[in-house]
């Protein structure tokens, strides 16, 4: 298995012009310190493996095993390639200190590439990396340029450079470029050294294809800390379409939620003191009866009763499942509802990289759904008994791969019913008319979308996922870091950067300033003032000083009611009394959604008012209720509960021999519930309008039989 660990050095400039800004700035050496601090602290806390080297050019001393009399001199390796620690975190922070001695950075780089071959003989690593922190105010040598740069090519050596601002153009007039100490606002004039070593910089860069940051674009991005990389696992099956078709595949977590570092519970007088827990448990009496653990047994509560599930029980209890990975079936990508994602993970699905064959059907599936805008709705079972799981597998093309995402879907315990009042949207929409918002209103919200969209311009997109930080574990390992270094000081104060990244960007921001002032005039609010309490004459002299005033008994304005109101309970079922009051009874609760099921018993008592009733005494009542029906399966957005019964009511009223009271559904103008009415309906007005048609019955002659039968029914 091939390794990921890196080996890097870091080359920093100590020199005198790494010591040199103006009051209140900060030099470029404290930048430098600054952004290494930050490089190391992300070794740290991801747990790398990578190993660094800390090689110093202008102290005043020599150190290095390419130093003569007259080569290589000022040039300190301070701490030899080996593993990050707190160690070296703390020299980097206190103990380096600027010299008054110039060295030539050509030479460290030199030393470095030489420090990093010597130490890497026997170790397994899988790349190179050197790093320089100066601003090339120091004298330097051009001599076998060439051949440094073929050896560095030779080790595969990653070169960067932190400190020059290599984009600015020294030709516009005048002679000012932007120096190391720009991100403080200092602008200073670059010396004709500094030129001459940005040229070579630039040679360097050019021939080793690498890369520069000034301080300004490193320390944004540095002062964030990295989470531990971890080498990702494959879950391997086969994906089973039909009876006869299986494919190698391999999934790997492509997002899951970064869990912060758990903390270890330890003895604050002794930090390396040993200890164990215990657990025991005890009966909730008098003497607090110890239980042994032998004695106890796992049970589900059912309503007030304890159920006893022994081991067995609940061995034989689980599924018998095998792993799989089968497509059930196909469906179009917009049928899945984006509400519908489930799952703590997005797996990325690939052909099984050993098995061409494989490759060959597993392209050819991807791109047939890709073409065809289609999923595939899969069963996943990641090993032997353990729950199957429902999901589905998007296509995923890019030039140089070809995957699958997989999301996991909701069973139906797992979804939510919630029914919300919706704006009309549509001019013929009919529903919640008084809160339809004017063109004006609906112009500005447009426009305020507009300026806060990421992806204004040609810039960047802005919050980026991949680029995007988490703030709070941010700040977590920045404590973590000063309370290791500093055990006795309070906690720092928040990085200004963190904090600033959990504001909109100041693009944005300054794009939308525009509208919200505008929205602020259009779309009015208005303070609900609490009315003050009249004050009486027994306010004025109440006795007891600051004792606060006696409760008034309630009254209602409505004295109605006496002992039914002291009587009611709650509404369990729509009744024949009462059906109306009931039924809205019922779908007004708050603490159970049950309007499904008040709708089935609305249906009940609508076919019973009908049926039972002699003449047309009952149909009144029977007549509201549908009105009810319908009006309150609009507000719900469930127009095919009241179209499904309408549409079998019907055929019944026809069968029964109660077209009069269908004849006052027309002219009532129930019909179905339309598209105009609820967006949430497949009926068109047509077809709602042709509903109400009266639909003739076939007439045959009465039988003796069925006359005798309606001569005793009358008598």
């Amino acid at each position: 298995m091939a390794t990921t660990k890196e080996l890097i050095a870091v080359v920093l400039d100590v020199g005198p012009s790494m010591n040199q800004a103006p009051p209140g700035t900060a030099t470029s050496l404290q930048m430098a310190l600054n952004a290494i601090t930050m490089v190391l602290q992300r070794k740290i806390f991801s747990e790398s493996k990578d190993e660094v080297a800390l090689i110093l050019f202008g102290t005043p001393n020599t150190a290095n095993n390419l130093a003569d009399d007259e080569s290589y001199q000022n040039i300190t390796v301070a701490r030899p390639l080996g593993a990050v620690d707190f160690d070296l975190l703390q020299y980097v922070q206190n103990d380096i200190q600027p010299s008054n001695l110039s060295a030539d950075f050509v030479d460290a780089v030199v030393v470095a590439m030489d420090h990093l071959n010597n130490e890497s003989r026997g170790k397994k690593f899988g790349g190179m990396r050197l790093i320089m922190f100066t601003d090339l105010g120091g004298e330097f040598g051009d001599d076998q340029l060439d051949d440094i740069v073929a050896s560095m090519k030779a080790s595969s050596v990653q070169f960067n450079v932190i400190g020059p601002d290599l984009d600015d153009d020294d030709g516009d007039g005048d002679g000012t470029a932007a120096g190391p100490s720009t991100a403080n606002g200092h602008v200073k004039e670059k010396t004709p050294q500094q030129k001459a070593g940005e040229a070579l910089v630039k040679y360097f860069i050019t021939e080793l294809d690498g890369e520069c940051y000034s301080f300004r674009e490193a320390l944004p991005a540095l002062s964030f800390f990295q989470s531990r990389n971890v080498r990702p696992t494959a879950w391997k099956g086969s994906l089973e379409i039909g009876s006869g078709l299986q494919v190698p595949v391999a999934g790997y977590v492509r997002v899951v939620e970064q869990k912060p570092p758990s903390f270890k519970t330890c003895y604050a007088r002794d930090m390396d003191a040993e200890f164990t827990s215990t657990v025991s448990y005890h009966l909730n009496d008098e003497a607090s009866t110890e239980i042994q653990t032998g004695d106890l047994v796992k049970g589900h509560r059912y309503g007030n009763t304890l159920v006893p599930f022994s081991e067995d029980d609940l061995a034989n209890m689980k599924l018998k499942t095998e792993k799989c990975f089968k497509v059930l079936g196909f469906t179009k990508a917009e049928h899945i509802k984006r509400s519908h994602y489930l799952g703590p993970n997005v797996m990325s699905v690939v052909a099984d990289k050993d098995d061409e064959a494989a490759a060959v059907a597993f392209s050819s599936f991807a791109n047939a759904l890709y073409e065809t805008n289609m999923v595939a709705i899969v069963k996943r079972v990641t090993r032997a008994k353990s729950n199957a799981k429902i999901g589905f597998l998007s296509p995923h093309i890019k030039s140089g791969y070809e995957s699958f995402f997989y999301n996991e879907l909701p069973f139906m315990e797992d979804v939510r019913q919630f029914t919300f009042g919706s704006l009309p949207i549509k001019p013929d929409c009919v529903t919640n008319k008084k809160h339809e918002p004017s063109k004006e209103q609906l112009s500005i919200v447009d426009d305020l979308i507009t300026s806060m969209d990421l992806t204004h311009g040609e810039a960047e997109e802005a919050l980026k996922p991949k680029l995007t930080f988490n703030p709070y574990l941010q700040r977590l390992y920045q404590c973590l870091q000063h309370r290791v270094l500093n055990p006795d000081d309070p906690l720092p104060e928040l990085s200004p950067i963190i904090a600033d990244y959990m504001k909109p960007p100041k693009e944005v921001f300054t794009r939308c300033e525009e509208h919200l002032d505008k929205m602020q005039k259009i779309f009015k609010l208005q303070e609900v003032v609490k009315k003050k309490e009249e004050q009486t004459g027994q306010s004025v002299f109440k006795d007891g000083g600051d004792a606060p005033p006696a409760k008034k008994p309630k009254i209602d304005d409505d004295l109605g009611g006496g002992m039914a109101d002291l009587t009611k309970v709650k509404v369990q079922e729509v009744g024949t009394v009462t059906p109306v009051e009931d039924f809205k009874a019922i779908i007004s609760l708050k603490e159970e959604d049950r309007f499904e099921e008040a709708c089935k018993q609305m249906q009940k008592r609508i076919v019973q008012l009908v049926m039972d009733s002699f003449g047309t005494q009952f149909y009144p009542k029977a007549m509201d209720c549908v009105k009810a029906f319908r009006q309150e399966a609009i507000k719900n957005s469930e127009p095919n509960l009241f179209n499904n019964f309408l549409t079998e009511f019907k055929t019944t009223l026809t069968e029964k021999n109660r077209e009069n009271f269908w004849d006052q559904i027309v002219k009532e103008n129930l019909s179905l519930i339309d598209r105009g009415e609820c967006d949430e309906s497949s009926v068109s007005k047509d077809a709602a309008s042709k509903f109400l048609e009266k639909v003739e019955k076939e007439e045959s002659e009465p039988s003796m039989q069925e006359d005798a039968d309606d001569l005793v029914a009358m008598m």
